[in-house]
């Protein structure tokens, strides 16, 4: 059984021989070639060459073709600020300036870097798709919206809720577009990324964010491929109603207990990832420490 099987079925709950290894490499990519990340993230044949070199290095059974959660975001007017060692952020809230939705461009498929990573996705697919599962990461719609409005998202959703619906409405809208192009091309996982959740409660939760994360579950289902969440931060408060979104698993990071995490999604029959200690320990730490 190679990578990309192990982690199909992982995904869909059946016994596998071991646990799948997914490295969420990003413009880490870029530093296994020499490359920049603004120009890395730029490339296709960048992106490419660092998820081969990934994939040799770390033996990682599943790779995302590209970790960049700003890619909807600047087709849709937000000015990035670039940097020479991490992925670009956003500058500008087109929404909070002053913009309607009305005036917000429409969502192309050809638009932005977006050509760059059907290329890289291409590319990737011809060399170690036949063993390696890709996952199509996507901006959640949550954090998507808060990349339109800004931090008034957060009060907004108190003092005009039926806006921050339809923002994130919009969001979500993307993100069914951006699944569906994904698994025609080639991937066969969607990561719906929606670190900003962990800083909304369950109620808001489940009212502005579940129903569109089964929306994008839905299409990446229609089409074949497979979906999990995967978010950042402590979101321990929002672990139910995570498992309770349609999407076949849900992905965290070092700040949620893993084995609460694994008793919630083991009930509700979604599949886990997670949780090695990125900062403490592989960033921060000893080589022994990460081998522990």
């Amino acid at each position: 059984m190679n990578g990309k099987e192990l982690i199909l079925d992982a995904l869909s709950m059946r016994p596998t021989d071991r646990t799948p290894w997914v490295p969420f490499v990003g413009c880490h990519g870029g530093k296994l070639i020499g490359v920049k990340a603004d120009q890395y993230l730029k490339s296709a044949d960048h992106i490419a060459a660092g998820l081969l070199a990934a994939r040799q290095r770390y033996r990682a059974d599943g790779l995302p073709i590209v970790f960049d959660l700003q890619l909807e975001a600047e087709i849709f007017g937000c000015q990035l600020k670039w940097a020479e060692n991490g992925p670009p952020s956003v500058a500008s809230h087109p929404l909070a300036a002053g913009q309607t939705l009305a005036d917000i461009p429409e969502f192309e498929l050809d638009a932005g870097r977006l050509p760059v990573v059907w290329d890289a996705l291409e590319k990737t697919k011809a060399e170690i798709g036949g063993d390696t599962a890709l996952y199509g990461l996507i901006c959640g719609p949550f954090t998507l919206a808060l990349h339109l409005l800004g931090n008034d998202i957060f009060t907004e959703m108190f003092d005009h809720s039926d806006y921050v619906q339809a923002v994130v409405g919009l969001a979500a809208a993307v993100g069914r577009k951006m699944a569906a192009a994904y698994l025609e091309k080639g991937a066969d996982v969607i990561a719906i990324t929606d670190p900003m959740v962990s800083q909304i409660s369950p109620v808001h939760y489940d009212q502005f964010v579940r129903p569109h994360i089964d929306s994008i579950s839905r299409e990446a289902t229609l089409a074949g491929g497979k979906s999990c969440i995967f978010v950042c931060g402590d979101a321990t408060r929002n672990l139910e109603s995570m498992a309770l979104c349609l999407a076949d698993g849900c992905s965290i990071d070092e700040n949620i207990s893993l084995s609460l995490a694994r008793d919630i999604m083991r009930e509700a029959g979604k599949s886990l990832g997670g949780n090695m200690r990125l900062t403490t320990v592989l960033l921060l730490g000893t080589p022994d420490a990460a081998r522990v």
